[in-house]
């Protein structure tokens, strides 16, 4: 626990730092060198190239002991250089936030992680525009399949208005699944400060598309691709195992011939009727650069038209749900509520792992039974039995 807190202060001081060089200098973020040789020329008053603790000033002397790494009494090059270059990496991090609300990983970054049993295809098109979020990245397995694989999508949560393809979970696990045997793809798709929902919608079912009409050369099955996705990506998920063409949410994306549909969906902490969140969260959303930024009158239709719930059926594919009692961001009526609204359907095949206790981080906190379960779920609905 004190190592975590004091992971934690340290945060907070990195954060700070990067948050004061930013109000002083908007225009151009400055080198770890720059830093260093600034910090120096304002605070090193008798010239030795050291900070001492009666020179340092600011948040350097409040948290001087954290920085000061051999407990000399002094800050030195190598430490002034090594919280620099933690200064630059959390500014630039900024800066992409700021421009895109995606933190994300670099490609070269990426295929250092990739391990040698699989294949990475980074940031293919899915489709052709001006958005950078049409991307996406594919993992596979290496060693070759007479037979067709079958392939799971991972979508990325954020509140619909952050995140990345690349981001925790999403990556890693679609690598571990490509070392299962299945072909990956984690997708980006538009954030709200793009476009309004529901672009997000149209732009993961454009996915799936891409995926369909590429099946014969990454070896996909196209009858047994499944979906993964955590709160706003489990939306999203279950969008793609239940609205049909008939619910217009295809978008002009490329594909039309192919079926946005997946057989399998495992999703958590999911928002799965938007008519459930209080009326001030509702007012809000219909602000520009929120989630239904449009006419406040038909945000009911239009939240109605973008919720899972509007399109449950007894032709249903399999679900895997796992929601937490405690979860204050999605609060478990709606898992209640979407899993016995599929029961009452005539849903053949439902999994529900309600977590007592559990926050909205629940597939994580409850990993040792929420990954096996998982892995089973498309074990059995994907590799085994086709929809």
């Amino acid at each position: 626990m004190k190592s975590l807190h004091s992971r934690l202060v340290f945060l907070l001081l990195i954060l700070g730092f990067a948050l004061n060089v930013q109000a002083q200098n908007r225009q151009r973020t400055p080198t770890p060198e720059a830093r260093v040789a600034n910090w120096l020329k304002t605070m090193d008053k008798d010239g030795d190239k050291k900070i001492s603790t009666k020179e340092a000033t600011g948040l350097m002397q409040k948290n001087f002991r954290r920085i000061d790494a051999n407990k000399d009494g002094f800050l030195v090059q190598m430490e002034l250089e090594k919280l620099a270059r933690r200064l630059s990496r959390t500014s630039q991090g900024q800066q992409n936030q700021r421009g895109n609300n995606r933190r994300t990983m670099s490609t070269e970054q990426l295929l250092r992680m990739v391990p040698q049993d699989v294949i990475l295809e980074p940031d293919i098109a899915y489709r052709e525009g001006e958005s950078e979020a049409w991307k996406l990245d594919l993992v596979m397995p290496k060693s070759k399949s007479k037979e067709a694989r079958a392939a799971i999508v991972f979508v990325h949560g954020g509140g619909w208005r952050s995140g990345d393809k690349r981001k925790g979970y999403f990556m890693r696990g679609a690598i571990e699944y490509a070392q299962r045997g299945y072909v990956c793809i984690t997708v980006n798709y538009r954030l709200i400060a793009e476009a309004p929902m529901p672009a997000s919608i149209e732009d993961v079912k454009c996915a799936v598309r891409w995926l369909r009409a590429n099946a014969k050369k990454y070896n996909v099955n196209p009858k047994r691709i499944g979906a993964y996705g955590n709160s706003a990506g489990a939306h999203l998920v279950c969008m793609l195992g239940l609205a049909k063409p008939e619910a217009k949410l295809e978008g002009d994306g490329p594909y039309q011939e192919q079926s946005s549909l997946v057989q399998a969906v495992c999703a958590s902490a999911t928002p799965t009727n938007f008519l459930l969140f209080d009326n001030r969260r509702k007012a809000r959303r219909t602000q520009p650069g929120e989630l239904f930024a449009g006419p406040a009158d038909t945000l009911e239709e239009r939240g109605r038209k973008a919720s899972p719930s509007t399109y449950v059926a007894a032709d249903a594919p399999p679900f895997l749900l796992v929601h937490g009692t405690a979860d204050t961001t999605v609060n478990i009526k709606h898992g209640d509520t979407f899993h016995g609204a599929l029961k009452k359907a005539g849903a053949k095949h439902l999994e529900y792992i309600r977590v007592e206790g559990a926050g909205h981080g629940v597939f994580h906190q409850s990993s040792k039974k929420t990954y096996p379960a998982m892995e089973a779920f498309f074990k059995k609905h994907l590799l085994k039995a086709g929809r």
